[in-house]
């Protein structure tokens, strides 16, 4: 950002010159057309002196024609005195006059007292004109002043900028800082997630070694008792575990939420506030713009004026000079006459030229003016296609980084939904190996009951056939007596009673 900012202003700068040496040719180019102006003009002055002079040999015992002569001399000073803008050009009219004033006085001097007061009001004209030339001058000076204190307060508004430009990117920096933050936190999400799959690998693992366990079981009846406590017991950890899962899950899905609601405030505040401002921006810009436009309209509206008249005034001259000239060649007699409409001529030549030395004074004020106002106008559209480019380019990061955290977002949700399936199969699965222990138990539980029924039911048979058999044998004890006794047979009973 740093480094935008100061190519623009070098390139501000080199415009600035660039500018500066255009107004400089300028200037010396209009020195220079006014310099070929004030040669024209001594050269007429002298063609008429010499008219004059001849004029003056011819007839020098003419009083009438040594007052014209004066007459002539005092337009030539005021025409001197209007030509000779400039405070130096100024000064040199007044010390030529001051040079005439001193020969005059020497050669007639005492003669004439009338040539003395006419040179006198001569100095006086020209005093009071390097008088306005030094008003003009302190108001050009005022000008300058000015201006530059409208310089130094657009450099105290460029600074401003430069500082909520630095404020900005402190801005962005913290935004950088806290998103990298967030990132962290997002790997260590990720971590936790591996780790999480991992456990759920090592439960698949002991699910299936239960499995195994359980196979075995079937074949002991008392291991599969015992393993039966350890299944409830596990049964009971794993789903208070899974309830510990479930609670951390929502926990992330709240922390997600409120995290993406905050950046989502704090990201369009930001560019409201952004958007406001180059609102704001661009309505004063396009304000004075169309300020601009009105002044240079106006300007441009008395330029035009100003040029149509010179030349209609320029047409005019040329006109009553040609008019002089045949005048001078053709009418000799009259030359009273031609004097004195020369004389109207060089009062209206002398008010003319003023106006147009006033006319080119105004008419370069407007030119500075609009080079001024195209130059304002360039370098705010500049700072403003600037400003735009950085607000662009701050958008586009930050709709960049809001797409990043959206992407983050939804892999933490698929993540999320995945570790969901996986919890939401394992419970089926627990569920599933629980229902199946359970039946096995009940079958194992029947068959144990079918056991003990059975066994019962042999001993009652067992004690069922003995008492059978004992009567049976007693009753055989009693025929074999009875038989014994009828056949006199010698008693043997108690031989077997104890072999019994």
């Amino acid at each position: 950002m740093e480094n935008t900012t100061i190519d623009t202003l070098q390139t501000e700068v080199e415009y600035y010159r660039q500018n500066q040496t255009v107004v400089e040719e300028e200037i010396r180019s209009l020195i220079c057309d006014n310099q070929k102006l004030s040669k024209q003009v001594g050269m007429l002055l002298k063609e008429k002196l010499d008219n004059a002079r001849h004029a003056i040999n011819q007839s020098q015992d003419s009083s009438k024609e040594l007052d014209e002569l004066r007459k002539q001399n005092s337009f030539l000073a005021k025409e001197r005195d209007s030509l000779h803008v400039l405070w130096q050009t100024s000064q040199k009219t007044i010390d030529a006059l001051e040079t005439e004033l001193k020969t005059y006085q020497s050669s007639r001097g005492k003669q004439h007292p009338n040539d003395t007061r006419d040179l006198e009001f001569k100095l006086e004209t020209a005093l009071t004109d390097y008088i306005e030339l030094e008003k003009k001058l302190k108001d050009l000076q005022t000008k300058n002043h000015i201006l530059e204190n409208d310089l130094k307060s657009k450099e105290k508004e460029i600074a401003t900028y430069k500082e909520r430009g630095k404020e900005i990117e402190d801005k962005l920096s913290e935004v950088s800082k806290s998103l990298e933050e967030f990132r962290v936190n997002f790997a260590v999400e990720k971590k936790n997630s591996e780790d999480l799959r991992g456990q759920l690998g090592l439960c698949q693992k002991e699910c299936l070694e239960k499995g195994k366990r359980e196979a075995e079981a079937k074949s002991k009846v008392a291991e599969a008792l015992q393993l039966y406590d350890v299944v409830s017991k596990q049964k009971n950890d794993a789903l208070k575990s899974i309830q510990e899962l479930n609670k951390e899950i929502t926990q992330l899905k709240h922390a997600l939420s409120t995290i993406r609601s905050k950046l989502e405030t704090s990201f369009r505040k930001e560019i409201d506030e952004n958007k406001e401002r180059y609102n704001e921006k661009v309505s004063d810009m396009l304000q004075h713009i169309r300020n601009l436009d009105a002044e240079l309209v106006e300007k441009g509206l008395l330029l035009n004026k100003t040029m149509r008249e010179n030349k209609i005034l320029l047409a005019a001259n040329e006109s009553f000079l040609k008019q002089q000239k045949d005048n001078l060649k053709t009418v000799d007699p009259k030359l009273a006459v031609a004097e004195q409409r020369l004389e109207a001529m060089f009062q209206e030549l002398v008010s003319s030229e003023r106006r147009n030395i006033q006319l080119v004074c105004e008419k370069q004020c407007l030119v500075i003016d609009i080079q001024r106002i195209q130059d304002v106008h360039t370098r705010e559209t500049k700072r403003r296609d600037w400003e735009e480019q950085l607000l662009k380019t701050q958008c586009d990061e930050l709709k960049l980084q809001v797409e990043h955290l959206q992407k983050s977002l939804d892999e933490t949700h698929e993540m999320v939904s995945k570790l969901q399936n996986m919890l939401a199969s394992r419970t089926e699965l627990n569920q599933k190996m629980v229902t199946t222990k359970e039946e096995e138990v009940v079958e194992l539980n029947k068959h144990l009951e079918n056991q003990m029924e059975l066994s019962k039911k042999w001993k009652e048979s067992y004690l069922e056939m003995t008492d059978k058999l004992k009567k049976k044998l007693h009753d055989l004890e009693k025929e074999n007596k009875e038989l014994r006794s009828k056949l006199k047979l010698p008693y043997i009973g108690s031989s077997e009673d104890s072999n019994s």
